[in-house]
C-alpha cells in the first residue's frame, strides 16, 4: 500500500512538473525572436557599406558616435519593448537626420548632411540585416501608407511630402 501511495505522488508530481515546465516551454516559443545590437558589427557593417568619401572623412570613433546618436534618436521617440498595438511604427528619415545633425553640433561631431544621410541609410540596413527590421515590401520605405492603403487618408501623419521624387531623399 505504501508503495502505492509513492508511485502515485512520484507520478503526480512529474505530472505537475511537466505541465509547468511545458507550459513555460510554449510561453518561450510564442515569444519574438531576440536581437542583439552588436557595437562593433554595425560599425563593421556600415564602414563596407558607406562609399569611399564618406569613409575617408569619417573615422571609426565618429561613425560609432553617429550610430549612437541614431540610437538615441530611436530608443526616445520610437523605442515600444512591448509591441505597439497600433501597427507598424513609422520612422521619418527627415526627423531621424535632423536630431543626429543637432546633436553633431552639440557634440562637436564634424559632419555633412550628405555624410550623415548616408550613415542613417547604412544603419538602417544594418537593422534589416540583423532582422530588426523586416521591409516585406520596400517600396513603402518611398510611398505614403496613405497611397498604399495601410493608412486611411487623414488618420495619421504624411511621412513625405505630395511632391516627394523617391530617387531623392
Amino acid at each position: 500500500m505504501e508503495y502505492l501511495i509513492l508511485g502515485l505522488g512520484a507520478v503526480l508530481v512529474v505530472g505537475i512538473a511537466l505541465v509547468a515546465v511545458g507550459g513555460g516551454v510554449a510561453k518561450t516559443a510564442r515569444m519574438p525572436k531576440q536581437i542583439v545590437y552588436d557595437v562593433q558589427e554595425s560599425i563593421d557593417f556600415c564602414a563596407e557599406a558607406l562609399p569611399d568619401e564618406v569613409t575617408a572623412t569619417l573615422s571609426y570613433d565618429d561613425l560609432r558616435r553617429m550610430l549612437r546618436l541614431h540610437l538615441e534618436w530611436i530608443q526616445a521617440y520610437h523605442f515600444t519593448p512591448e509591441g505597439d498595438p497600433e501597427g507598424p511604427i513609422v520612422f521619418n528619415d527627415d526627423d531621424a537626420l535632423a536630431y543626429v545633425m543637432e546633436r553633431a553640433a552639440i557634440t562637436r561631431l564634424p559632419i555633412s548632411v550628405e555624410h550623415a544621410r548616408q550613415v542613417l541609410d547604412a544603419h538602417l540596413a544594418y537593422f534589416q540585416f540583423m532582422g530588426a527590421v523586416h521591409i516585406d515590401r520596400p517600396e513603402i520605405v518611398h510611398t505614403d501608407l496613405a497611397q498604399l492603403g495601410l493608412l486611411e487618408p487623414g488618420e495619421g501623419p504624411s511621412a513625405l511630402s505630395a511632391d516627394h521624387n523617391p530617387d531623392h531623399r
